[in-house]
């Protein structure tokens, strides 16, 4: 049994008050008392996430992102541009690509954050 199974509440308050550094007044609120916020509701789900075979290459959903602005706008007009970019492959093969072309680490940011909205389809 460890050091804090053991403790009691009173002296888990005094441990927080002197974390704390409240001068040995238990300054914190009633805990036990405590009731979670609300769920947001930006946070619903809103359906399934397709299967990496409904989804299809990201290399070819990539360079889709006609509208992007950025960093990833600049990927995609990078993609566009490259006769050798895989457009039948995945962020592995767009991020061994980058590499082979000297791409700076702010395209290697891009695919990270263009990988996460391709998988949130």
């Amino acid at each position: 049994m460890t050091d804090i199974q053991k403790s009691t509440p009173d002296d888990l308050r005094r441990e927080i008050t002197r974390i704390l550094g409240s001068k040995g007044v238990f300054a914190g609120a009633d805990y036990g008392a405590f009731t979670p916020a609300a769920p947001d509701e930006r946070l619903r789900e809103t359906g399934r996430t397709l299967s990496p075979a409904e989804r299809g290459a990201f290399g070819r959903w990539l360079v889709r992102q006609t509208d992007a602005k950025g960093l990833l706008g600049n990927l995609v007009k990078a993609a566009k541009a490259d006769p050798r970019f895989p457009l039948d492959g995945d962020p592995e093969a767009v991020r061994k690509r980058l590499g082979e072309c000297g791409a700076d680490g702010d395209m290697f940011e891009a695919v990270d954050e263009a990988e996460i909205d391709w998988l949130s389809y």
